[in-house]
C-alpha cells in the first residue's frame, strides 16, 4: 500500500509538472502547478517530513501559486497565439534537446548520490514503518562527519538522531534554542527591508519620500475639539 501511494503521487507530480509547461492557457498552467505542489507535499507527508510538506502547502500553494493565479486573471490573459502551437515559429519541441540534456544530468546526479550513499531508506509516516536508514562506511571519513555538528553530536550508527521527536519539534528546538539569535537577526533584516520598501515607494501627489505628507499623531491628539 505504501509503495502504491508513493508511485501514484510521484507519477502525479511528474505529470503535473509536464502539464505546467505544456498547457497553452496560463490559468491552466497555474492549476497544474498547484497540483504538482500538492502531490509533492503528499509525498513528503508519506515520507514523514511533515514540516517541509506544510511549507509546500503554505508557501507555494497558499501564497505563490495563488499570487500567480490572481496576476494572470487580472491581466486577462488568454490562450497563446497560433505561433506558439505545434509547428509555429516558437514551437516548444525546439526545446526538447535542452530538456533531455538537463534531465539526463539531473537523473545522473540522483543515481550517483544513491550509489555513493550505498544504503537504503525505508518509508515512514502514517503509511509505513518508523523512519530508518543508515549511511554506509563509504561516505567519507567519520571524523569529517563528526565535524558537521548541528545542535549536538551526530550519531554515526543512527544518523536519524532526532527520531524520538517530531521533525517540526526538532527544527523548532534547534531554531529557538541554539540559534535563537539568528532568528531574531533575520526578523530585524526583514523589518528593515519592509520599511525600506515602504519609504521608497511612498508617493502622495508630487512629493516622494521624506517630504511627502505624513501623519503626526501628537498634533492630532492634542487638538481641542470644536466648540470647547
Amino acid at each position: 500500500m505504501t509503495w502504491a501511494c508513493f508511485y501514484t503521487l510521484s507519477f502525479g507530480a511528474i505529470a503535473s509538472g509536464i502539464m505546467v509547461i505544456s498547457a497553452l492557457n496560463p490559468v491552466h498552467s497555474v492549476f497544474w502547478l498547484v497540483a504538482a505542489f500538492t502531490s509533492s507535499s503528499a509525498l513528503f507527508i508519506l515520507l514523514g517530513v511533515d514540516f517541509i510538506a506544510l511549507m509546500f502547502l503554505i508557501v507555494y500553494v497558499g501564497a505563490i501559486a495563488i499570487l500567480f493565479l490572481f496576476v494572470i486573471m487580472m491581466l486577462n490573459l488568454t490562450d497563446f497565439p497560433p505561433a506558439y502551437r505545434l509547428g509555429g515559429e516558437t514551437d516548444m519541441t525546439n526545446y526538447v534537446p535542452v530538456g533531455l540534456a538537463i534531465g539526463t544530468l539531473f537523473f545522473s546526479e540522483i543515481a550517483s548520490s544513491w550509489l555513493i550513499m550505498g544504503g537504503h531508506y525505508a518509508l515512514a509516516g502514517p503509511f509505513g514503518a518508523a523512519t530508518s536508514g543508515y549511511v554506509s562506511a563509504t561516505v567519507g571519513n567519520a571524523s569529517d562527519l563528526r565535524s558537521l555538528e548541528l545542535g549536538g553530536n551526530w550519531n554515526l550508527a543512527n544518523p536519524w538522531f532526532l527520531i524520538k521527536c517530531h521533525n517540526i519539534e526538532a527544527i523548532g528546538r534547534l531554531l529557538y534554542t541554539d540559534y535563537y539569535y539568528l532568528f531574531i537577526l533575520a526578523s530585524f533584516i526583514l523589518l528593515v527591508a519592509m520599511i525600506g520598501a515602504i519609504v521608497l515607494t511612498q508617493e502622495i501627489g508630487e512629493e516622494i519620500g521624506a517630504t511627502a505628507k505624513k501623519q503626526d499623531i501628537f498634533l492630532q491628539t492634542s487638538r481641542a475639539p470644536e466648540g470647547v
